[in-house]
């Protein structure tokens, strides 16, 4: 066994290494840690599978795994020139395009915002029309809210038209997401993960009410089931919403924002650990249970220079404070935030007590402040 890492991840390379399992990695990107045996190639992901061999050298790849979000497909082009284990490439192109994906599951009725794709013939007097306006404007293929508008006049929607959009009408409600490993096209474990803040604070698992989780889940299992995936992990979005539970989009892969350290806060077991067993089609005795309740937070308080932070040492005597790091300080200037990867800083909670959870995160964000001012132009 010898496994390709396209898209370099710290908890996938921990886990293979832990597990013994030898690897080589290709990033697209320079990475923060020292190959050394597990040699490296920096540099765009291959373009024909003459490339991919050439620098793979004399070594037998058995199996591929994809790290980040934009070696998805590049790591299914890799296993068909490979002849990989894998799923269809077309479940894979559905999984990384949002229009795709859409259209593919709004035939299969499967409960969604009115949409529309931004290619040849469209104009914005026929967007407002069909959706009205404001109208949500996002990449086809991106994640972690990158590139995502909200637009509220024509002239505006006639700036983003082209075949790489997908316009929707908005939606009036809460979001969360659902993390599930699949085996022989079989959901075997699913966590599902509350946006107690958009793009700052999740809840691991989510305060929802019975009744609310197994609309949840029901969703999940028949977006996966129409899709025909037969392995891995998956990351659905869904909406609560006073018309019912809609469905967003679904990413093949773990998901960002670290939700799989509050996973792992919440079930004391290393997702990671399950993701490459998955990946590697290894033998699973058991599925991790809840054992506790968690929140990842992410700290990012605005644009501009930080004038002041306080409360840094006031949070430690939060009792469901895991840990916090905080990697601004005064004088640092903050940027627009472009993504859910893009922060300044994280902290993790933890409580047997899901109110108490609740109360203690809500504490820390009024002690906790980040004080900023204008930046001089």
């Amino acid at each position: 066994m010898f496994v390709l890492l396209m898209g370099y991840r710290r908890g996938i390379r921990e886990a293979l290494q832990r597990q013994g399992v030898p690897f080589v990695i290709w990033s697209g990107k320079e990475i923060p840690w020292k190959a050394g045996k597990n040699s490296l190639v920096v540099k765009p992901y291959p373009q024909s599978k003459e490339e991919l061999i050439s620098q793979l050298g004399e070594r037998e790849v058995t199996h591929i795994i994809a790290g980040t979000e934009d070696s998805v497909f590049p790591a299914s082009q890799a296993r068909l020139w490979l002849d990989a284990r894998r799923n269809s490439h077309s479940i894979i192109l559905k999984c990384t395009d949002k229009l795709k994906m859409k259209e593919y599951l709004r035939d299969k009725s499967t409960p969604m915002t009115p949409f529309i794709g931004g290619g040849k013939g469209v104009d914005a007097s026929t967007i407002i029309k069909e959706l009205g306006l404001p109208i949500v404007s996002k990449p086809r293929k991106s994640s972690g809210g990158r590139g995502v508008k909200i637009i509220d006049n024509k002239s505006d929607l006639e700036k983003e038209l082209g075949r790489d959009k997908i316009f929707e009408k908005i939606i009036k409600g809460s979001e969360g997401s659902v993390e599930s490993v699949i085996i022989d096209g079989e959901v075997k474990f699913s966590n599902i993960t509350e946006y107690k803040r958009l793009g700052h604070c999740n809840l691991v698992p989510g305060h929802y009410s019975d009744t609310v989780k197994e609309g949840i889940l029901d969703l999940n299992k028949k977006v996966i089931k129409s899709l025909r995936i037969k392995w891995g992990m998956t990351h659905l979005e869904f909406y609560l919403t006073d018309k019912g539970i809609l469905f967003g989009e679904i990413a093949l892969r773990p998901p960002g924002g670290y939700i799989i350290d509050a996973m792992e806060i919440a079930y004391g077991e290393s997702f990671w650990d399950l993701f490459v067993k998955v990946e590697l089609g290894l033998d699973i005795l058991k599925f991790p249970e809840r054992i506790k309740y968690s929140s990842s937070y992410l700290i990012h308080p605005g644009v501009g220079i930080v004038e002041s932070i306080s409360g840094e040492k006031d949070v430690l005597n939060i009792k469901s404070l895991e840990k916090i790091k905080l990697s601004v300080k005064a004088g640092d200037e903050v940027t627009q935030r472009v993504g859910v990867g893009q922060n300044c800083g994280f902290a993790f909670f933890s409580n047997d007590d899901k109110d108490k959870l609740n109360t203690d995160i809500d504490n820390f964000e009024k002690t906790l402040v980040v004080k900023l001012k204008p930046k001089v132009k």
